[in-house]
């Protein structure tokens, strides 16, 4: 059948869609199956599928409708069904997938039940809890709660599903792992729109890791409080190269103290070593940076607090404020390190170099008298104290 691309002959394709594409056809093409025990709750008027935990579809109107039972906004008919699942998706790729269905009948095949294996007696182990959950993959509820609510890129999403650092738990809940030194699971960040806190048993808190270079050395290390907000740093960040982005979520434990002192000790041996201690602007952030910045004296790394530059903020809101503005491509430390101090004064203050850019420049301009400039920190999210940038 050939299709024109007149706007009569779309208007009448997708007519067509509505009239013969059954929305259980797409859910079922799309990995969900039918629950029938809450359908027969329900009615035959109103079928529920699922797919995964916490992933609910009801299909009314004889197939041609849809709801999410998780956001009310979210109904229609048949092609919005599609843009629901495929947020990437524009109308013409719709009109592709659509095509192919046309006139296809759902099976109805009904999801099957298994009892989930016993958990350990007298806790909730992570480390089951973590192997029991996939990733966060776009258009399901906890992808779409940190790229639409919390403004994180795909990219970045993409680098920590790679790295097996993230999960979806219930209702649009995302899971951040902490390991050990010997990569065992010892518990999770739980973030999502009506929860937070970090799961129980297990090895408890230690530290939430994402390498920008894996499999290569670290020469710079970014610590942040939560999970969250070291991913809106790195999504900001363009010295991505060779670093470790961290998170203690809030206060450290005695095992995870100790695994940051080694893991310092070991970046310190890099020439151009350094720890960024990216803490929210308030009091405990006050508290955790002067913790950090011991920890580096210690290993004898250079370090430099960058808060964000309003009273109470995270690097999170930062990233939410900016909006849609895509990142410019990362750019190695050792570029901004070796130009000219009036290179690097010019850079500052031409307007086209991002905020971590300017303050990584002036880190190279010398003072006079051949001292290392100090960096100014007001462009545009100046630390709450009066320390080094980047």
């Amino acid at each position: 059948m050939a299709y024109r691309s007149s706007p009569e002959a779309q208007r009448e394709e997708l007519q067509e869609f509505r009239d013969s594409v059954n929305c259980s056809t797409v859910l079922e093409k799309e990995g969900f199956r039918l629950d029938r025990a809450a359908t027969a709750q329900r009615s035959a008027r109103n079928l529920k599928f699922r797919r995964g935990e916490g992933e609910i579809v009801i299909v009314n109107h004889e197939g041609k409708g849809w709801w999410s039972p998780s956001d009310s906004t979210s109904k229609g008919d048949v092609i919005k069904l599609m843009q629901f699942l495929h947020p990437d998706m524009n109308l013409g790729h719709v009109r592709r997938e659509l095509r192919d269905m046309i006139g296809m009948q759902p099976t109805y095949e009904v999801r099957e039940r298994t009892k989930e294996t016993p958990r350990p007696e007298g806790q909730r182990d992570p480390s089951w809890m973590w192997s029991h959950r996939a990733a966060p993959q776009p258009g399901s509820e906890a992808w779409r709660y940190l790229t639409e609510t919390r403004k994180l890129t795909p990219e970045i999403l993409d680098l920590a599903n790679r790295q097996n650092l993230l999960r979806e738990g219930p209702k649009g809940t995302a899971w951040f792992v902490h390991h050990d030194d010997g990569g065992n699971v010892t518990g999770m960040e739980m973030r999502g729109p009506d929860y937070r806190g970090f799961s129980s048993g297990g090895g408890g808190k230690r530290l939430f890791r994402m390498e920008a270079d894996p499999g290569q050395p670290v020469s710079r290390v970014v610590v942040a409080e939560a999970a969250i907000t070291a991913l809106s740093f790195a999504a900001m960040d363009r010295f991505r190269s060779n670093s470790l982005y961290l998170s203690t979520a809030g206060g450290m434990s005695p095992e995870s103290l100790a695994e940051m002192k080694q893991l310092l000790a070991r970046v310190a041996q890099h020439p151009e070593a350094r720890l960024i201690i990216a803490v929210d602007n308030d009091h405990q952030g006050d508290r955790n940076a002067e913790k950090f910045k011991a920890l580096a004296d210690e290993a004898g790394l250079w370090s430099g607090r960058l808060s964000p530059k309003a009273a109470g903020q995270d690097w999170n809101d930062v990233l939410r404020a900016r909006g849609e503005k895509v990142p410019a491509p990362t750019r190695p430390f050792s570029v901004v390190a070796d130009t000219t101090a009036t290179q690097a004064a010019a850079q500052a203050h031409d307007g086209t170099a991002g905020w971590i850019d300017r303050m990584e420049a002036r880190r190279s301009v010398p003072r006079a008298g051949g001292a290392p400039a100090v960096p100014r920190q007001d462009e545009p999210a100046p630390t709450r104290a009066a320390t080094p940038g980047l």
